[in-house]
């Protein structure tokens, strides 16, 4: 299997920062390179948009993403709400027919059980890019509101970024191994 992951934003474009200035883009980057890992461990190959804080247009990545002939697209970000108290994991897919649709489901239901937040369910977009332009079945999670300052907090806590990594990294190992 191969997978992809995007993590959002970076470099010029830090994604959502929190009231304590934490970035989004740093947040996802670190979680996802503890998920490249965890699949890696599983004779998983994965290839990433980024291994360090800098910029790529949404073009690039889906496009990196289909020269390579990715089996999967997973993009992994942070949600943002003016509503501070907002909280709660959802997952955007392309439509209700993709072949991760499911895996989606399991993303949302393992996810806010491991971090104890909101199920927000799995959300249908024509409108998100690397939805769109990817060759293979993608979708686009978001992990928690980083504009939450409980959420924002707790990002700080290794433990934490932990438990949303093994969450999401079991989950896709678990839809590999029953394919």
């Amino acid at each position: 299997m191969k997978w992809y992951l995007d993590f959002g934003h970076g470099g010029k474009d830090s994604g959502a920062v929190g009231t304590y200035n934490t970035k989004e883009s740093d947040v996802v980057l670190k979680i996802g390179m503890i998920i490249k890992e965890n699949l890696e461990k599983h004779n998983q190959k994965v290839i990433t948009t980024r291994q360090n804080d800098k910029y790529y247009s949404l073009d690039y990545r889906s496009k990196k993403a289909n020269e390579n002939k990715c089996d999967y697209f997973v993009s992994i970000h942070m949600n943002a709400a003016t509503n501070k108290l907002a909280k709660g994991c959802e997952v955007w897919v392309y439509d209700e027919k993709s072949k991760v649709y499911t895996l989606s489901k399991n993303i949302c239901t393992n996810l806010s059980k491991a971090i104890n937040t909101l199920n927000r369910g799995v959300k249908v977009s024509k409108k998100f890019s690397v939805l769109r332009k990817t060759k293979m079945p993608a979708l686009l999670i978001e992990i928690d509101f980083i504009s939450n300052p409980s959420v924002e907090s707790n990002l700080s806590l290794e433990k934490y970024i932990k438990d949303i990594s093994s969450s999401i990294s079991s989950t896709l190992l678990s839809f590999a191994n029953n394919l």
